[in-house]
């Protein structure tokens, strides 16, 4: 007979490391990690946090995938994808800046766009020191001009 675990209790993430505020929580358990440590839902120590940020990561990596229309292996290593296109995605916090400057200029673009003009918009980043830019565009354009 398989041993019944406790439903709920008290987390059993490190403590010490936690940066959860009132830590340790009480609430419903999830299954042990690999350090057989059961922890609530949003604790905050590195193992839960790392775990998440992982499975964030790779859930952007599947949808921004299937949006290019990628095919090849199915893992989470891009390097190993197919396609024409060799690709890195980034999710989270280091792409925030990214985000908020290609919203400002997608707006600035907006507001001076002609009436009738359907072409989607990519922002074009050329950074001091280079004679090289960046092209930054949606996912969804970017699938609908190449064929995503």
């Amino acid at each position: 007979m398989t041993e019944q675990l406790e439903r709920k209790g008290d987390c059993e993430g490190k403590q010490d490391k936690c940066n959860a505020t009132g830590c340790p929580k009480f609430g419903t358990l999830g299954r042990a990690g690999n350090d057989g440590k059961r922890r609530i839902k949003n604790c905050g120590d590195p193992t839960a946090r790392g775990k998440r940020n992982r499975a964030k990561g790779d859930s952007k990596a599947r949808r921004a995938r299937k949006q290019l229309g990628i095919q090849g292996a199915n893992t989470r290593h891009e390097e190993l994808w197919g396609g024409d296109l060799r690709v890195e995605v980034k999710s989270g916090a280091q792409v925030a800046p990214i985000w908020t400057r290609y919203l400002l200029a997608e707006n600035q673009s907006k507001q001076a766009k002609p009436i009738g003009d359907a072409r989607p918009f990519a922002l074009i980043a050329m950074p001091d020191d280079t004679r090289e830019g960046l092209v930054v565009m949606r996912l969804s354009s970017f699938a609908q001009l190449f064929g995503g």
